[in-house]
C-alpha cells in the first residue's frame, strides 16, 4: 500500500513537473504564488477602466499593458511599501535618488524610473505637450521630490507613468518590428523590468534571465510571469 502511495504521489510530481515545462515558468510561478496571483487580477478587475483609457495614448490593449506590471502588483506589500516610501521622504526627498531610490506602488516603481521618464519626455516635443503635467519646472527641487514620492503611492499616477514609458518605448525602439504580440510584450516587460534606457540587446539577453523576485531564492523570467498575466486576463 505504501509503495503504491509512494507511486502515486511521483506520478503527480511528474504529472506538474511536465505542465510546468509545457506553460513555462509563468504557469510555475502562479502556483508558487496562488493568493498574489489572484490579487493581481483582481486589481486588473478594479481598474481595468484606467487601463481601458490609458490603450488611447499607446495604442496597446489593457491587458498588456496591466500584464507589463502584473508580476510587480503580486509582490506588492502594504506594510514594506509604508516602510520604503517614509524612508523615500526622510532620505530622498532631501538628497535626492543618490540616498534613496527604493520601489514604490502597486507598480513598483522608483523615483529614478520616474524621474528618467521625465526627461526623456522633455527632450521630445510631443511627449512634452502631451505629458506637461508630469514635468516639473524645477524637477531637481525638494518640492518636486516630495510630489514625485506622492504621486508614486497613488494607481492613478502610476498608471500615467506607465503609459508614458510606453510612449518613450515606442520611440527609442520604433524601428523594431514584432511578429507578434507576446513578442512585444517580453520586450516591453523586460524593458521596465531591468531598465528602458538600455540597449536593445541588454533587454533581450534580460528577457531569458531568471531574476525575478528580487529577494526570493526560486527565480523566475519576469517576461514568462507577463505573458501568463496576459493570457489569463484577455477574456476578463
Amino acid at each position: 500500500m505504501k509503495i503504491k502511495c509512494k507511486k502515486i504521489a511521483l506520478s503527480l510530481v511528474l504529472l506538474l513537473t511536465i505542465a510546468c515545462a509545457i506553460k513555462g515558468q509563468g504557469y510555475e510561478y502562479s502556483q508558487l504564488y496562488p493568493d498574489e496571483c489572484s490579487k493581481a487580477k483582481n486589481f486588473f478587475i478594479e481598474y481595468k477602466k484606467n487601463f481601458e483609457n490609458a490603450t488611447q495614448n499607446t495604442g496597446l490593449s489593457p491587458q498588456m499593458l496591466f500584464a507589463i506590471v502584473a508580476p510587480e502588483i503580486t509582490q506588492y506589500n502594504h506594510l514594506s511599501n509604508k516602510m520604503e516610501t517614509y524612508s523615500l521622504k526622510v532620505f530622498y526627498v532631501q538628497r535626492g535618488k543618490a540616498y534613496a531610490d527604493f520601489s514604490i506602488g502597486y507598480f513598483q516603481m522608483k523615483p529614478s524610473f520616474v524621474e528618467l521618464l521625465e526627461e526623456y519626455a522633455s527632450a521630445d516635443t510631443n511627449l512634452k505637450l502631451k505629458y506637461v503635467n508630469c514635468l516639473f519646472i524645477n524637477p531637481d527641487e525638494r518640492a518636486s521630490r516630495v510630489a514625485r514620492i506622492d504621486r508614486l503611492n497613488t494607481v492613478k499616477w502610476q498608471i500615467i507613468y506607465l503609459t508614458l514609458f510606453c510612449e518613450v518605448m515606442q520611440k527609442c525602439f520604433g524601428y523594431l518590428s514584432f511578429d507578434t504580440t507576446e513578442e512585444q510584450l517580453r520586450f516591453y516587460a523586460s524593458a521596465y523590468n531591468c531598465g528602458f534606457h538600455k540597449s536593445e540587446l541588454k533587454i533581450k539577453e534580460t528577457e531569458k534571465k531568471a531574476l525575478f523576485p528580487h529577494f526570493s531564492q526560486k527565480k523566475f523570467k519576469y517576461s514568462d510571469i507577463t505573458v501568463w498575466f496576459y493570457e489569463e486576463v484577455c477574456n476578463l
